[in-house]
């Protein structure tokens, strides 16, 4: 019963949220780029997050560069790691997302025109045309965000093998990539469920892991994926609050959306997460 009356809360508020947000971010992209980007991260994930109140917590926030022109590459395991990716960083994002999501309407249309869509079967001239616009906007000042996993992880190991896009990208350009881990998105809004449970959302994020000219691309993403594992792993074992950054809003103590059980996985916990960044940034 309490689900029924959150989702007659939440599906009007979220629909009519998003509809004109995505409105106001193609009309604005006409005359400005950043302050459609700007919706479409900062404004969507409080569309997101807040009406579930759905807080995130997060560590290492001192570790994003003072500019723009990096790339964070972050675990996926729900559609709220989206907004998650926005909320930890607190900065105006640009995805780079398959090309099938510009076919829905109004949030794809954005998407075509904001962000940045890749044909993963576009073959060899697709790829080329990606990184060379990719390049442009990353020296621009850009920040660019993508899940290297390629899909979400619905299995118990913390990350799936990495794709290469991300590397291949950082390689080209050489902006620095920043890992960014998220912990219980897939448990408060797991794939197949029509609802989000309120609750908490960790986030850490990592020191920048800087491009060796020389390093071949197959090591570079598996020593990405190791580190994000690593960044992961440290956040099942942080305590929870009072936290170095969060949202405005909490979750309630009782009532108001379905409960959720946390994320788990099968791996080995490893320190916790503030260790684990202060030895980062020592490296």
């Amino acid at each position: 019963m309490r689900s029924f009356f959150f989702g007659l809360w939440y599906w009007p508020v979220f629909f009519i949220l998003t509809v004109t947000a995505g409105f106001i971010c193609l009309t604005a992209s006409l005359f400005s780029k950043n302050i459609s980007r700007f919706i479409t991260s900062r404004v969507w994930a409080f569309i997101v997050l807040d009406p579930a109140f759905i807080k995130v917590e997060t560590y290492g926030r001192e570790n994003l560069p003072p500019g723009g022109g990096f790339i964070v590459f972050a675990n996926h395991r729900s559609i709220l790691d989206i907004p998650a990716v926005a909320r930890a960083t607190g900065r105006s994002i640009s995805w780079v997302a398959k090309a099938a999501l510009g076919r829905i309407p109004v949030f794809g249309w954005t998407l075509k025109r904001v962000h940045l869509l890749v044909d993963r079967g576009g073959g060899p001239e697709a790829a080329k045309q990606m990184v060379a616009e990719a390049s442009r906007r990353l020296a621009g000042g850009e920040i660019m965000a993508i899940f290297p996993e390629g899909t979400r992880n619905k299995s118990a190991v913390p990350v799936l093998p990495f794709k290469k896009g991300a590397f291949i990208l950082a390689k080209h350009t050489g902006a620095p990539l920043i890992p960014l881990a998220i912990l219980n998105s897939g448990s408060l809004w797991p794939s197949g469920r029509y609802l989000p449970c309120s609750g908490r959302i960790k986030a850490a994020i990592g020191a920048p892991l800087t491009v060796d000219p020389k390093e071949s691309l197959a090591a570079l993403a598996k020593k990405a994926e190791k580190i994000l594992e690593s960044l992961y792993l440290s956040l099942e074992k942080a305590p929870a609050g009072p936290e170095p950054s969060s949202d405005r809003l909490s979750a309630p103590e009782s009532g108001g959306t379905p409960d959720c059980p946390p994320d788990r996985s099968s791996a080995p916990q490893a320190d916790d997460p503030e260790k684990t960044l202060a030895a980062g940034r020592k490296q």
